[in-house]
């Protein structure tokens, strides 16, 4: 079996395609994909579904660990993992992933580094990694 076939079954097996540009409604801030945990060349994981993700002016985690501040801009994830949130061009802040917990709300357990939007749209794309760790890809 030829390489790039491999690569293309495993990515069928997984059930999860990154072309998201189609669910696209904004012309201007970021979006991208959330995916889980997936191992082997070439695999991507399973849709992250129903998951809040926001923009944030100070990083969430300054002064206690993901609860506050507010975020700027909010959205949950949707079909096929992909989440959309209009900013401004040339506003710098953070992209940070969370998960609802019933007695305090939204707990931001990961985040991007200080990263500026462009003019545009930037695609950013989260894929889990072990113990709710992942790695925030810049896809363009």
């Amino acid at each position: 079996m030829s390489r790039p076939f491999a690569c293309l079954l495993l990515l069928a097996a997984c059930g999860t395609s990154t072309d998201v540009e189609s669910q696209l409604t904004i012309t201007q801030g970021v979006y991208g994909q959330l995916t889980g945990v997936c191992s082997g060349d070439g695999c991507l994981g399973a849709p992250v579904v129903g998951a809040p993700i926001a923009w944030f002016d100070t990083s969430p985690f300054v002064t206690d660990g993901g609860v506050a501040p507010a975020p700027v801009t909010q959205a949950t994830s949707g079909k096929n993992g992909f989440y959309e949130l209009p900013i401004a061009s040339n506003a710098r802040g953070y992209l940070a992933l969370g998960q609802d917990v019933p007695t305090t709300g939204v707990r931001w357990f990961t985040a991007t580094t200080l990263v500026t939007v462009p003019k545009g749209l930037a695609r950013v794309d989260w894929r889990a990694g072990a113990g709710n760790e992942g790695t925030w890809l810049e896809i363009r």
